[in-house]
């Protein structure tokens, strides 16, 4: 090969490794959360089955969420539950039976929501700040008596596909995407929605073909 031949070629080659190198980069400086962040929320679990199913999903797709649990739930299977916060999931308090809660004395209700605490420290070694009333119902008393037993920040919904009916996977993926917006929060459920599981994996690619992240 001739002098200028070698010397093409090694510039040729300089550029296309130039060329190579660039796309990565560029890659990875675009912008992955654009449309902004969506979250997703799971209530009255955990479940046996459901919500392992929903944590091997999340764990897919590197997505987090909430799990808005029942005290008694999670004291029948504290090891789903220290799954979820080790795997960097939100655990909120969701009360121990899921009664509503504005039918109940302020005693009642502390107690409802102290009990469901002590399950999830037992579980996860931390107690929650977050709750979320069963049926978003709530009123003065009751908020009282979350700060009363340390919940500072109830946290409802915006979104609300009622996967907890059963309507088809297909169903509740339209619903959550036609509604979604900025900062949304998704209220999804994990021990009572049978069809919930098959959902989330379609409303994860909608929510990434969108532009938004989970939080």
């Amino acid at each position: 090969m001739s002098p200028t031949l070698q010397r093409w070629t090694a510039s040729v080659t300089g550029a296309l490794l130039l060329v190579l190198q660039a796309v990565p980069a560029q890659a990875a400086s675009a912008p992955q959360c654009a449309a902004g962040y969506v979250r997703l929320t799971f209530d009255d679990g955990p479940h046996r089955t459901a919500t392992p199913d929903i944590l091997d999903t999340l764990a897919d797709r590197g997505a987090e969420a909430t799990f808005f649990v029942t005290g008694q739930m999670t004291a029948a299977r504290p090891d789903i539950v220290r799954r979820a916060s080790k795997e960097g999931h939100r655990i909120g308090n969701h009360s121990w039976s899921h009664p509503e809660l504005t039918t109940l004395d302020r005693a009642q209700v502390a107690s409802q929501l102290r009990r469901t605490n002590e399950a999830i420290e037992q579980a996860t070694g931390s107690v929650p700040g977050e709750w979320r009333p069963p049926y978003g119902a709530t009123n003065d008393l009751v908020q009282a008596a979350a700060r009363e037993v340390g919940l500072d920040s109830m946290v409802l919904w915006t979104v609300d596909p009622r996967d907890w009916a059963d309507p088809p996977a297909t169903t509740i993926r339209d619903r959550v995407l036609q509604q979604v917006r900025p900062g949304s929060i998704v209220l999804l459920h994990d021990a009572t929605g049978q069809n919930t599981p098959a959902a989330l994996p379609m409303i994860l690619d909608g929510l990434a073909e969108r532009g938004y992240c989970t939080q």
